[in-house]
């Protein structure tokens, strides 16, 4: 059934929360990009950005015929929000960007149509077939109901020649000419060839680079460049081939163009000196480097390829040419731990990063990260406004999910500290101090009136509480039990062992071990036993279980079983490699009151028995 398509509204949805650079709005080229496609094509096209305003949708001066909207996982939300309010008035919706790409099912609940992965030939399609009554089963990287049936078609290579997209035509969007035209995008490249295990690109726009040729970048830089008061070069890796983006600058240079850029770039552009010459005096402003880690067993899991004193000598040699560095962190590897984001903090000044940002790492839908988390049954939420790179959404291995919250929050106030913004005010770095006040701020805002640090709290404290309910009333445990025979019933490692017994003795507790029954008939019957005992012995036994087995979950089962009608002062919890800490941590708070020293005492006894947990 075909339908008129004559005008396409296209939506960038606000960030769900106000960020370090909620006040240099940069839109993303995918909406204008896509819009200038189908206004080349004769349709009327209007473009809201609502980080450059958001106007009342009720009142909006453009009736569309289709609207499309534009997400990452952290504006799904609002993404959603918006596509049931156009459907609601009979308006069909298409939905892309990088979250739908990966979750188009979820997608499906919220709008009509899903364009997956790259969309410069995928919508003019959709909008031809639905204006002619076409066949959509032919769009590659279209998904659709048909019915109550989800239709995911085939995946389309990759747009091969990018010089035959057109320029994104900025004057479509919505109260631009309200922004001054200060900020805009230039993407010169699609792809990233690298592998990093919490990143997206290479399932969005494939391993093989791909470019434009440096005089359709010039073209766009004539056309928009000149008229702005910064241009950002988008794409994920800018310097991939150096040769390029020497060529670049130096047609910049040649033609005498006056602009000042930024682009994000990896450590190793630092190691040719031709090239930070050439972008410097180009007009190179600063650039955004992923550091990602200062822990190199982390920046391995990362598989970022890059060394601790890389990183320290690119920080260098980008300075030594003049050219800022705003650096970003990533906190909450597997290696991770609070030392490491403590560390990290003295290595950031140490470098003088101009500016920063500690993020908390985050398993975006589509990332190997995510996949891995949400097998494991890591993932703590689903509340993608949260996954915004701020928030603790899964359970960490070295931290509680409170904890790597509160380190986090906390690495960034020390680092913009009032004494270290009135150093930038001494040295005459005005901007400096206007980007560190405002961050400071934005931090301190964030801890006091955000709700999720305390909701993550509560759940550690309410964890506690359950356990508690074992422990005796009305007097402190100062003698544990542990029956013999429980490291048995698991799979318990004598180093895993040695270290829980050792954590308990640090916490002020006594361990009582009732020896092996040699009498009882079968295994759960002499626990039963030493159970009985352990109870004349101690104030509480406890039952350490080693998971992540299914017959250890079994007997888990029978031993609640067997041990029902003696439950009183009978305390059973749980271990697996991958949470084993956030185990001792809620161990800990029933004998002790301060997380941190609980802290301090696992890391101790960690040193001590020299065990890789």
């Amino acid at each position: 059934m075909s339908r008129p398509i004559q005008r396409v509204l296209f939506i960038e949805p606000r960030a769900p929360r106000p960020h370090i650079f909620s006040r240099v709005v940069i839109p993303r080229l995918g909406a204008v990009l896509l819009g200038t496609i189908l206004k080349r094509q004769g349709l009327d096209v209007k473009v809201i950005v609502e980080e450059i305003e958001q106007p009342d949708y009720r009142r909006l001066d453009f009736r569309p015929d289709l609207v499309a909207i534009s997400t990452i996982t952290s504006t799904a939300p609002r993404a959603y929000e918006l596509a049931r309010f156009y459907r609601r008035q009979g308006i069909p919706v298409v939905l892309g960007g990088a979250h739908p790409s990966f979750l188009p099912e979820e997608g499906l609940e919220h709008a009509d149509y899903v364009i997956c992965g790259e969309g410069d030939e995928a919508l003019p399609e959709l909008v031809a077939a639905l204006q002619d009554g076409g066949d959509l089963a032919a769009i590659g990287n279209l998904a659709w109901r048909e019915g109550e049936t989800v239709r995911l078609n085939p995946w389309r290579p990759f747009v091969a020649d990018l010089d035959a997209l057109p320029i994104p035509d900025y004057r479509l969007i919505h109260s631009w000419e309200k922004t001054g035209n200060r900020y805009i995008s230039i993407a010169t490249s699609r792809g990233c060839p690298y592998n990093c295990s919490f990143c997206s690109v290479i399932l969005l726009f494939g391993r093989t680079y791909r470019y434009n040729s440096v005089d359709r970048v010039m073209e766009e830089l004539r056309l928009h460049g000149t008229r702005a008061a910064h241009v950002f070069f988008c794409d994920d890796n800018f310097t991939a081939r150096r040769e390029r983006i020497k060529e670049l600058c130096e047609r910049i240079l040649r033609e005498g163009l006056r602009v000042e850029w930024s682009a994000q770039v990896r450590v190793e552009a630092a190691q040719d000196e031709e090239l930070l010459r050439l972008m410097a005096r180009s007009g190179c402003f600063i650039v955004f480097v992923g550091l990602e880690s200062i822990n190199p067993a982390t920046l391995q899991a990362y598989n970022k390829k890059q060394t601790v004193e890389g990183i320290r000598e690119a920080v260098h040699t980008f300075h030594r040419h003049g050219i800022r560095v705003h650096g970003m962190f990533v906190f909450g590897a597997e290696e991770d731990d609070f030392q490491v984001i403590r560390d990290t903090v003295t290595f950031s000044r140490e470098v003088h990063l101009d500016s920063l940002q500690y993020l908390i790492l985050t398993p975006v839908p589509g990332t190997r990260v995510f996949a891995e988390l949400e097998q494991a049954g890591r993932i703590l939420c689903r509340d993608w406004s949260l996954y915004d790179g701020h928030h603790a959404v899964f359970q960490p291995r070295h931290f509680t999910a409170y904890e790597l919250q509160y380190e986090t929050v906390r690495a960034m106030r020390r680092y913009y500290s009032w004494p270290a913004i009135a150093g930038r005010l001494l040295k005459g770095d005005f901007l400096g101090v206007q980007l560190w006040t405002y961050a400071r701020l934005l931090t301190r805002h964030a801890w006091k009136r955000a709700s999720y640090p305390n909701q993550l709290k509560e759940q550690l404290l309410a964890r506690v509480r359950q356990l508690r309910q074992w422990l005796p009333s009305r007097r402190r445990v100062t003698r544990v039990g542990i029956p013999a025979d429980i490291w048995s019933l698991s799979t318990w490692d004598h180093k895993a062992r040695e270290f829980l017994v050792r954590f308990l003795e640090r916490l002020g507790v006594e361990v009582v071990q009732e020896t092996v029954s040699e009498a009882a008939p079968g295994p759960l019957q002499a626990l039963q036993g030493e159970i009985a005992r352990l109870q004349d012995k101690a104030d509480l036994v406890l039952l350490p279980l080693w998971a992540g087995l299914e017959e250890a979950r079994q007997r888990l089962k029978e031993l609640q079983d067997l041990t029902q009608e003696t439950t009183a002062r009978l305390l059973t919890l749980e271990f697996h490699p991958a949470t084993f800490y956030n185990a001792c941590m809620e161990l800990g708070l029933c004998f002790q009151t301060r997380l941190d020293r609980i802290r301090r005492i696992y890391f101790q006894t960690l040193a001590e028995v020299g065990a890789a947990l």
